[in-house]
């Protein structure tokens, strides 16, 4: 809920002065956006851990994720829609959704009909696709801002005026090289290791 709000609230706009500094108070972080990007991404990473508790469980526990996926979908599905075209409407020009956005809502809408049809695998993949292209889509907005001033346009926070020095981003970038590759490596692992249902009598 509060990644969802934060989220919500960097492209939204927060009141940040000349300085980068906030001068707002607590209670301007609970902007309507925000409380509303973060219920959407609450309801989405429900709906994701019942179809992964769906796929990866066996007798009772399986049949409880399911019921419970089947409960959160419709509802998942129309914050999810909600959003998207609030985002659009609020933070583009544009007549049409751009592919990002579109891309959400036929995911939540492939992970609704899946989760009714019992295709967990495939529901899983869809809700991972809807929690993917969310996050882009509010990255993708706030570019090449990272955080937007709700006082003054000119106070953004840009990826221009608040990167580090050349030098420190060389090194992290060969850092993110390097490690990523490890966790990619490691996820895949755990992925393999992982692969068969959990039933009562492995226990």
């Amino acid at each position: 809920l509060l990644i969802g709000v934060a989220l919500g609230d960097l492209l939204h706009g927060l009141p940040i002065n000349s300085a980068h500094n906030y001068t707002g108070s607590f209670w301007d972080l609970l902007q309507p956006y925000g409380i509303f990007t973060g219920v959407t991404l609450v309801l989405i990473c429900a709906l994701h851990g019942a179809t992964f508790l769906s796929l990866k469980t066996t007798g009772d526990m399986r049949e409880r994720a399911g019921q419970l996926a089947r409960r959160i979908a419709p509802f998942t599905a129309a914050a999810v829609t909600a959003w998207v075209i609030w985002t659009h409407v609020t933070h583009t020009s544009a007549f049409f959704l751009n592919p990002i956005e579109l891309l959400a809502i036929l995911a939540v809408l492939a992970a609704l009909w899946l989760v009714y049809e019992r295709r967990s695998g495939f529901a899983f993949a869809a809700t991972t696709v809807t929690i993917a292209s969310c996050i882009v889509a509010i990255f993708t907005g706030l570019y090449p801002n990272l955080m937007v001033s709700s006082t003054n346009a000119a106070n953004n926070l840009t990826a221009q005026n608040s990167a580090s020095p050349a030098y420190p981003l060389k090194v992290m970038t060969v850092v993110v090289i390097v490690l990523l590759a490890v966790v990619l490596a490691y996820q895949a692992w755990t992925y393999y290791v992982f692969r068969q249902r959990v039933s009562p009598g492995d226990f």
